[in-house]
């Protein structure tokens, strides 16, 4: 009888410290403040760079595609298709169409979630819009047929209190606050990391904004951005 006891809570035990047990990482539900498509647009038919049947360039942001972030210099994902595209752009500009960030790079061509780091000389400003734009460079002599999309970043506070609950906490637990905040980039960041370790919570957060036909694709490396 005693022996029976105790591997029940044994079990019960174990199933708490399984990896199922663990709190789904999920983010809230976007507003209604819309933005351009998160997946690509531009091109013209018949002259795609895009290789038939993939599935379109895509921004890894929540439904209404507007990124929230607490960094002066988020980190951006996207899922690049097979393309002959050789070269890639990524711009960030204020309300007015000035340039806060603009770079281009070269790229595989290769299928895979692309992790764009923005880099720390460059500050966002808080409780500010900016737009974001990503090409690829379907032909660098006729940049009308690039394949792009765009969206919203919104740098904006948190308080001194979930800050230091933040520091304090372990990464998993820190993705969730940031998610609990509404803070997209920096969930999304946390989870890239942890995907190897907890691949169900980066399953689920990509599930929750409606990417779960992406989540599966392999991260690939970025290259060296060139500033303009």
């Amino acid at each position: 009888m005693h022996l029976s006891k105790s591997l029940t809570c044994l079990s019960l035990l174990a199933i708490l410290l399984s990896p199922l047990a663990v709190k789904a990482l999920e983010f809230p539900p976007a507003s209604d403040r819309g933005a351009p498509s998160r997946t690509a647009g531009g091109g013209t038919r018949g002259e795609d760079c895009v290789a038939e049947n993939s599935r379109p360039l895509t921004a890894l942001m929540p439904t209404n595609n507007v990124g929230t972030t607490a960094k002066a210099n988020p980190t951006f994902f996207f899922y690049i298709p097979k393309t002959t595209a050789t070269r890639a752009e990524f711009v960030i500009v204020d309300k007015e169409g000035a340039d806060v960030y603009v770079s281009e790079f070269e790229i595989a061509g290769t299928p895979g979630i692309m992790k764009v780091e923005v880099p720390e000389s460059i500050n966002l400003g808080e409780g500010k819009d900016r737009i974001w734009h990503f090409g690829l460079i379907c032909n660098p002599e006729n940049r009308a047929l690039d394949k792009f999309v765009q969206g919203f970043v919104y740098r904006q506070t948190i308080d001194e209190t979930l800050r230091t609950k933040i520091e304090r906490s372990p990464a998993l637990e820190q993705a969730e606050l940031y998610a609990k905040a509404r803070i997209w980039h920096e969930t999304l960041e946390i989870a890239a990391e942890l995907r190897d370790s907890h691949p169900e919570q980066w399953q689920q957060l990509l599930t929750s904004v409606g990417l779960e036909a992406i989540a599966s694709e392999p991260l690939i490396s970025c290259c060296e951005m060139n500033e303009f």
